[in-house]
């Protein structure tokens, strides 16, 4: 395999979960943590799980479902 393609392979991964991270929390108001608290919430989640698995379908899917269920039931 070409060493720019497989250059490719290893960098846009952590590039495409950086921008959905600053696309996911581009709205996000720091002096009222109390208003935002089920996304930062579900983020911590899942990087949790991501450090503990480490599968991101996984931390991503949890994130998510964590997310869902905390603005619906807790929230």
């Amino acid at each position: 395999m070409a060493p720019f393609i497989k250059g490719l392979g290893e960098f846009l991964p952590p590039a495409i979960m950086t921008m959905l991270v600053v696309y996911c929390y581009r709205n996000v108001n720091l002096t009222n943590l109390s208003a935002n608290l089920p996304e930062l919430l579900a983020g911590l989640i899942t990087v949790a799980v991501h450090l503990w698995q480490r599968k991101m379908f996984l931390s991503l899917a949890l994130g998510t479902l964590s997310y869902i269920l905390l603005v619906n039931f807790v929230f």
